[in-house]
């Protein structure tokens, strides 16, 4: 594949994804297929019953091609494999081993609330994200503002700038700075960001610190492990009860995790599965997960209870990933608000304070 072929496939990959149908889209097409099973429809059928209703053009090709895979007798998960960039490995995994038990049913719904979940936690994500976004955007704005027109009028105000405190040299300085060099500011901001991609999706030592550092950071380690300990256990237990083996179980879920350190980890339980050793032997001294949910494993591992006793630990933690979240938002604030007022407090006063010495000059 030549260099122009492969940046052609990346830009059609990041068009697809931009127009991707939406999480409550998903969670709704899930609940309707299940609703339609209920009703003894065939897949098929069903499919053309949520094609009348569907308005969005995108989830309607995807609802169009999947009808015409199944009409060439491919099974359902063999067409949703078609969109993985809308369908998640795990939900046609699941999908494809309750054709062969029979339990579709019930495993549509349970993706459904699933997702349900995702959408109501990713919500609480960009409402706790929105806040320190757009403060630190009015910062932004709010400085360079202040050092492009306020700062410069100074200048002429005074016969001597050596004469100035030294905090308002300091942002003239600045201010002379970014008027002629205000470029490199806007490509090293872009540099930045498009490099800390690049390197965190290519190259492993730098991905392995960022998510080690995820893990350990004060503010979001809690956050960071309640997200994946509450998808383990719904993600497990949802494997379990559609009868997949505990060993592609946790391949799946490596896959589908995104930190490297919790991918790891579902490496080494599957080797350990292999190996004839159990989930507990492989998680006993983790600090990925919770000490309760490991004794818990522990005890019911052996059992036929594995299944209902992970669906109805899931929630416990979902329930505690989001108090976590808000309360992440409760710190957050007041320490951002700070910085606001600090950056905006220290300019204002490299302002004032040559034009209160000569007030008092003056007089």
């Amino acid at each position: 594949m030549s260099y122009t072929d492969k940046i052609k496939e990346k830009l059609n990959a990041i068009y697809v994804k931009m127009n991707t149908p939406s999480l409550d889209e998903k969670a709704n097409f899930f609940r309707l297929l299940a609703v339609s099973q209920k009703a003894w429809l065939g897949v098929r059928d069903s499919l053309k019953a949520l094609q009348q209703w569907e308005s969005n053009p995108w989830m309607l090709l995807i609802l169009t091609d999947m009808i015409e895979k199944l009409t060439e007798w491919a099974s359902l998960a063999e067409a949703m494999e078609y969109h993985d960039t809308f369908f998640k490995t795990d939900e046609i995994e699941l999908v494809r081993s309750t054709e062969i038990t029979g339990n579709m049913t019930e495993t549509l719904e349970e993706i459904a609330v699933q997702l349900e979940s995702s959408q109501e936690i990713s919500a609480k994500v960009k409402k706790a994200s929105l806040m320190p976004i757009l403060l630190i955007v009015f910062t932004i704005i709010a400085v360079i503002v202040l050092l492009i027109l306020v700062f410069p009028t100074i200048i002429d105000m005074y016969e001597s700038v050596d004469s100035l405190p030294w905090i308002t040299q300091f942002y003239l300085n600045m201010s002379d700075w970014l008027q002629i060099n205000w470029y490199y500011l806007v490509i090293a901001v872009a540099g930045v960001i498009v490099g800390y991609k690049l390197l965190y999706n290519n190259v492993l030592v730098f991905k392995m610190l960022i998510d080690k550092l995820l893990l350990v950071m004060p503010i979001v380690k809690d956050v960071v492990k309640l997200y994946y300990i509450s998808r383990f256990t719904s993600l497990l237990a949802q494997f379990y009860e559609a009868w997949v083996s505990p060993v592609i179980s946790f391949k799946l879920l490596a896959w589908i995790f995104d930190n490297f350190h919790y991918k790891k980890k579902m490496v080494e339980i599957r080797n350990s599965i292999n190996a004839w050793f159990s989930i507990y032997d492989s998680m006993e001294w983790s600090e990925l997960f919770d000490a309760i949910l490991i004794q818990i494993i522990n005890v019911w591992e052996n059992t036929w209870s594995l299944p209902s006793v992970l669906k109805r630990v899931a929630p416990f933690y979902e329930m505690q990933l989001k108090n976590k979240i808000d309360a992440l938002v409760a710190t957050m604030e007041p320490l951002l608000m700070a910085f606001v007022a600090c950056v905006i407090g220290s300019l204002l006063w490299a302002i004032y304070l040559p034009m209160a010495d000569m007030v008092n000059q003056i007089w």
